[in-house]
């Protein structure tokens, strides 16, 4: 079981022989208080160390959370089955992630493989179960596919509803709690398109807010609607709501951008339900995943141009325009590998990359050296790991 903060301080001090004064036992137990505060974030990490398996650092994971669009990170977000996690937690910070992989290996939840990279212990796969098995991870959290538009959905979807609130009970007096004067230029462009009176698009937003959400499963709605704000109401912030639902700040997180995830899917999918709500999102919608520079390579593949070519164009390295495309092999089901990689030497790395236990290319290439990373790291894209 996790050992308490009691406990862990009497060890400290015991293995030290440390005789503390008062403010340093306060600061001792704030910092053990503070950990125990973001459980749920700790136990993503150890959830995350057990599907790297030592294969990567644990700064890896840290641009994993912060959704760093690096091709690596991208790469290992799907090599690893982690893009659910994929910039869910943006403003995580270096020195925290270090103080979790210290409590984590304090607990003996983890052991150190090499300087800068960890292996879950047998006992750390046991608790990372129990735990996960009552606190589980959403299954509308999808990172990757909406780290582009989570953020600015719910601050144009916040603003609406306080907006048309007030203008419903005709109020004027009030502050906007979004301060960006691009979120207020295009609401007044929302709510004049939307050809609707006050009263009109007040009860329309409400129906289909209710609509969306009364659907959900697993997830309390209320998670996101006390964060709203309206007339005479106050939405709470990240910390009030998680106190008031008794959740640590990591799950609380967790559970809000779950349910901004699952609504983005709702009303993408069925924008004819939910007209004003997939207003929000139309200007900003992508038919592929792609970073912005992806995109534009695979525009380019798409007129015909070769990689050669669209490097000169695009004033970019070859190497560059490789991760590109093993971006797009991953984003993009249909896309074919073939003119990049001959089937007979797609079948050979396959049956390397099924015949070793790690992800690592490498060890992949020993096994086919007339293969380079390029192609190695093409054919893992489209599939090749071991199912």
């Amino acid at each position: 079981m996790i050992e308490s903060s009691y406990h862990l301080r009497n060890k400290f001090l015991k293995k030290n022989r440390i005789i503390l004064t008062t403010e340093m036992l306060v600061a001792i137990n704030l910092r053990l208080c503070d950990m125990m505060k973001n459980f749920y974030l700790s136990m993503i990490v150890l959830f995350c160390l057990h599907k790297i398996n030592g294969e990567r650092t644990i700064y890896s994971i840290l641009h994993l959370l912060n959704g760093k669009k690096s091709s690596q990170t991208i790469q290992d977000a799907h090599f690893f089955r982690l893009t659910s996690f994929f910039s869910i937690y943006p403003s995580i910070k270096r020195v925290e992630l270090e103080r979790i992989i210290d409590f984590l290996q304090k607990q003996r939840f983890i052991s150190k493989n090499t300087e800068q990279s960890y292996c879950v212990t047998s006992f750390g796969i046991k608790q990372l179960e129990e735990y996960f098995k009552q606190n589980p991870i959403p299954v509308y959290l999808n990172g990757w596919k909406y780290h582009n538009l989570t953020e600015l959905f719910w601050e144009r979807l916040s603003l609406a509803v306080q907006v048309i609130s007030q203008l419903k009970n005709r109020n004027s007096k009030y502050l906007p709690i979004q301060k960006n004067k691009e979120l207020h230029h295009w609401l007044k462009e929302y709510l004049f398109k939307s050809k609707l009176s006050k009263d009109e698009i007040a009860e329309k937003l409400y129906d289909e807010l209710v609509a969306c959400l009364e659907t959900i499963d697993g997830i309390d709605p209320s998670i996101l609607v006390r964060r709203l704000t309206g007339f005479s109401l106050i939405g709470l912030t990240e910390n009030q709501a998680a106190d008031l639902f008794d959740l640590d700040e990591g799950a609380y997180h967790i559970q809000f951008l779950s349910i901004l995830h699952y609504m983005l899917e709702k009303v993408g999918t069925k924008q004819s339900d939910f007209p004003l709500l997939s207003f929000m999102i139309e200007d900003k919608k992508r038919n592929v995943p792609l970073t912005e520079s992806s995109n534009r390579t695979f525009n380019l593949l798409q007129t015909g141009y070769n990689l050669d070519q669209i490097a000169h164009m695009r004033n970019l390295k070859k190497n560059t325009i490789e991760d590109h495309l093993v971006e797009i092999a991953l984003n993009i089901p249909d896309f074919d590998v073939t003119p990049f990689v001959d089937i007979e030497k797609q079948k050979k790395i396959i049956a390397a990359i099924n015949s070793v236990s790690s992800k690592q290319l490498k060890h992949i290439r020993v096994l086919v050296p007339d293969a380079d990373y390029f192609e190695i790291r093409l054919v893992l894209a489209k599939g090749g790991e071991r199912k």
